[in-house]
């Protein structure tokens, strides 16, 4: 059995590799065939699968072993196109292991669905397999008032196969980035020399890269993030979020390259003493984004000591960041609204809302470390309660974290 698998799959390689390639020079994607071997359900939905989440990308040509049966149709019918199986990589999955599993514990029951596949990329021009991984996916599904004992066996199944179409096209994101010369730089802006044609889309992420030689040999560094804003034929426009900090990416051997796994928002971690009225003292933390266009938004927790009482403060926080010397400092004007829970030593509980402009100054030291201040006050209702805490000023100082 396996012999005859090894043989069809050769086979495959053998006949997509003999048809003649596009004549269209324009579209310089990678094309791949996607091909799964085992249970030929679940093969059948992952070949499926891959194939939607990649053509939804734009960044490949992709097939199935369906587009090859087409393709047959096709000549016989006389309607030849020989463009189908313009293949560079063939993307075949050998499903290992596909096993459910039904548990109760307590009054739950649910179904689990496992399954393990190995993943090879076949260069198809050599017949080279250059990248081997296994996978190995979960997926789970609960019976209940609105879901069968069956359809949750078939809803786990599912969820199977869509995280193991994830873990395959991350992995394949990552064998294969985009890179891309760069044309010219205007302002905050540059234009690279690939578009639509390789497989760019807008969103997409980048980085710079710089090529030093040390010792004969050249070494790669890289660093900043830059995000696909306009996208072109043959050419697109990117924004630059963050600069580089090792290197001037405005020298000739610089490019950029695609990094799948940078995040279009930038996370923010603060941890700062607090004071209140000046005679408060406490310890807030804070977690929060920065979207690179001024917007930052957050949710914070305030924890404020007394003689006579304890707070807890959970507050939303909204503001505009005004960046300044190549974002190593900023200034942050906003407010946060929020909920002030005070006990007192008796024992007495208070809530209180919360509403509070703010103003805050952060410089960093570094790509990840800066210290921050900031300036607030406090308007707190209702003002009926037994204690009265009064509108109060608020400082905290800290340190920030961004990732």
């Amino acid at each position: 059995m396996k012999k005859k698998s090894l043989l069809f799959l050769f086979l495959i390689i053998f006949i997509i590799f003999g048809f003649s390639r596009s004549d269209s020079d324009f579209d310089l994607r990678r094309s791949f065939l996607v091909y799964a071997e085992g249970d030929s359900e679940i093969s059948s939905l992952l070949e499926y699968n891959i194939k939607t989440k990649l053509k939804q990308q734009g960044k490949y040509k992709v097939m199935t072993r369906d587009d090859i049966f087409l393709k047959n149709i096709s000549d016989i019918l006389g309607k030849v196109d020989n463009s189908v199986l313009d293949v560079d990589f063939l993307v075949y999955l050998k499903i290992l292991e596909s096993f459910p599993s039904k548990e109760i514990m307590n009054d739950q029951v649910w179904w689990e669905y496992n399954i393990i596949v190995k993943c090879e990329v076949i260069k198809v021009s050599t017949g080279e397999s250059f990248y081997s991984q296994l996978f190995s996916s979960q997926g789970t599904s609960y019976v209940g008032r609105n879901q069968s004992d069956i359809e949750a066996y078939f809803y786990a199944r599912r969820n199977a196969i869509n995280n193991l179409t994830t873990y395959v096209v991350k992995s394949l994101n990552n064998l294969f980035r985009l890179k891309a010369n760069i044309l010219r730089i205007e302002d905050n802006y540059l234009f690279i020399d690939g578009g639509r044609n390789i497989g760019i889309h807008k969103g997409m992420l980048f980085e710079f890269v710089n090529t030093v030689e040390i010792n004969e040999k050249s070494y790669d560094e890289y660093s900043g993030k830059l995000v696909a804003e306009e996208v072109w034929d043959s050419e697109s426009k990117l924004k630059i979020l963050e600069k580089p900090r090792s290197f001037d990416y405005k020298n000739e051997n610089v490019f950029v390259i695609e990094n799948p796994f940078l995040s279009p928002v930038r996370t923010m971690f603060n941890v700062y003493y607090l004071n209140e009225s000046f005679k408060s003292n406490g310890l807030g933390l804070e977690i929060g984004i920065d979207n690179y266009e001024h917007l930052y938004v957050g949710t914070d927790f305030q924890f404020l000591f007394d003689r006579n009482l304890f707070s807890l403060d959970i507050d939303f926080n909204l503001g505009y960041l005004n960046y300044f010397a190549e974002m190593d400092s900023s200034i942050l004007l906003g407010a946060s609204i929020g909920l002030k829970s005070v006990n007192t030593k008796e024992g007495n509980s208070y809530g209180y809302f919360k509403l509070t402009p703010k103003i805050g100054y952060s410089h960093y030291i570094n790509k990840s470390v800066g210290l921050t201040c900031r300036f607030g006050y406090n308007i707190l209702l209702p003002k009926e309660h037994e204690i009265d805490l009064g509108n109060n000023i608020v400082i905290d100082l800290g340190i920030s974290l961004r990732f």
